[in-house]
């Protein structure tokens, strides 16, 4: 199946950013389906509906899920591997004698979904998840320097993680911006117009847009923004 799995952050980047409604051209140009899970949708709507702060994001995000961009998914099969996933993860690494969660309900069901669907994309910001799949090894490492002690590792439950794991591929924010950079979606922010005022606009926008969701809660380095820009604009 030809699908993206959603955690929270990449939709949270995009609200924040006013670029919620990249969701709809860029899944069309997809041309698959979009999915997020019951943690997520909890942590975009049903928490953020009982706050005064964050109310007004999760009712920009919950039309998306009504009109079907965002596709709401669950089944038994997908909450018994989450549970499996859980359970591995965070039995994982150890400081102190005790195990360390490193992981939570709504990643491990967006990841557990993309297994379940055998879809290598999913769309993370959070940089602990990203790191899970793409370098678990190095995760001890930031444990122990964060911790100040050492860490000690499950090599079995470590060797399940890259096995299962090592083959998705994370969509961060930053890359669906841009992919609609690429594609003319921000042509919008583009105008003759604003290029009398602004020298280099196509750059100003794309770093613009990179900027903010990287200030936003997006697990991204200066260099890799710097790098993206050189390579797209």
């Amino acid at each position: 199946m030809k699908a993206i799995i959603f955690d929270a952050g990449p939709v949270i980047s995009l609200t924040l950013n006013n670029l919620l409604w990249l969701l709809d051209p860029l899944k069309k140009q997809f041309r698959g389906e979009f999915y997020i899970t019951p943690g997520v949708y909890n942590e975009l709507v049903n928490k953020p509906l009982l706050t005064k702060k964050y109310k007004f994001e999760a009712l920009q995000i919950l039309p998306y899920i009504s009109r079907g961009i965002l596709k709401l998914v669950s089944n038994d099969e997908i909450k018994l591997l989450t549970t499996q996933l859980l359970e591995k993860i965070n039995k994982t690494f150890k400081a102190n004698g005790n195990w360390i969660t490193i992981v939570h309900l709504g990643e491990i069901e967006s990841i557990a979904t993309a297994l379940h669907f055998d879809s290598k994309n999913i769309a993370i910001d959070e940089r602990t998840s990203r790191k899970l799949i793409e370098d678990p090894d190095s995760i001890a490492h930031t444990l122990s320097k964060k911790l100040h002690t050492k860490i000690t590792i499950n090599q079995d439950n470590l060797g399940y993680i890259k096995k299962e794991l090592g083959h998705l591929k994370v969509i961060r924010s930053t890359e669906l911006a841009v992919v609609a950079y690429k594609t003319g979606l921000l042509a919008r922010y583009m105008l003759e117009d604003e290029r009398k005022i602004i020298k280099d606009l196509n750059t100003a926008v794309l770093e613009g847009v990179l900027w903010g969701i990287k200030l936003n809660g997006c697990s991204i380095k200066r260099e890799e923004i710097y790098k993206m820009i050189k390579y797209v604009v």
